[in-house]
């Protein structure tokens, strides 16, 4: 994404970064029709503060930098996270018994800007209506290099369906971080570890898991 190869440029300039170096607070809204088939999911992305001023600043809004964005400004905002490379999954995945279903590129983006925090809409359709019954729907959030930290810590929304309901589950965190550990000691001092970070991000993934019980 446009914004986010920007901001690595910035980053890049600091010796010895760590990840991640974005956080992003996701909201997970599933849609089923009235016979319990998942058609699609709306995904929000809340930008931490800094990332949102940078996006802000290189975009050139908020001139006076008060804060604030005007309706003009708002809008010049939509879309400014949705131009992806082909093949980008969106750092969303969908799974039911541990095979991957396949979501549309993003449609219908809103925008809006709060708290200094930019929040940004969009909806991924499935190919085709998927049946969900007591074997989970799983819809995961994570970016595969780690550069961004993407957590879910509202609760999940199910719109439309009869008796469904949706919880988070979190990763052990503490697992993970050692399986961090593990990939960083196999690296040669000579490596840059910067352009090379091991793809351990789903690892850290938080997951939406919706069931329906039986009509």
């Amino acid at each position: 994404m446009r914004g986010l190869a920007l901001l690595g440029g910035l980053l890049a300039s600091s010796p010895a970064l760590a990840h991640p170096h974005v956080w992003v607070d996701t909201r997970i809204e599933v849609i089923l029709n009235d016979a319990n088939q998942a058609t699609g999911v709306r995904i929000g992305w809340t930008y931490d503060d800094l990332y949102s001023l940078y996006i802000i600043g290189d975009m050139g809004l908020d001139p006076d930098w008060d804060g604030k964005l005007t309706a003009d400004e708002v809008a010049k905002l939509s879309g400014f996270d949705m131009e992806w490379d082909p093949g980008y999954p969106g750092d969303t995945y969908a799974l039911m018994a541990g095979v991957a279903l396949d979501l549309s590129r993003p449609v219908e983006f809103s925008v809006s800007f709060a708290e200094g925090r930019i929040t940004s809409t969009h909806l991924r359709q499935f190919a085709q209506p998927v049946p969900v019954g007591d074997v989970p729907l799983i819809i995961q959030t994570y970016d595969p290099s780690y550069y961004i930290a993407r957590s879910i810590p509202f609760d999940p929304v199910v719109t439309g369906g009869v008796g469904c309901t949706a919880e988070v589950y979190v990763p052990d965190l503490d697992a993970a971080d050692e399986a961090l550990q593990a990939a960083l000691e196999e690296y040669t001092p000579d490596i840059d570890l910067e352009a090379e970070f091991p793809a351990i991000g789903a690892n850290y993934a938080e997951e939406v898991r919706l069931t329906c019980a039986a009509p």
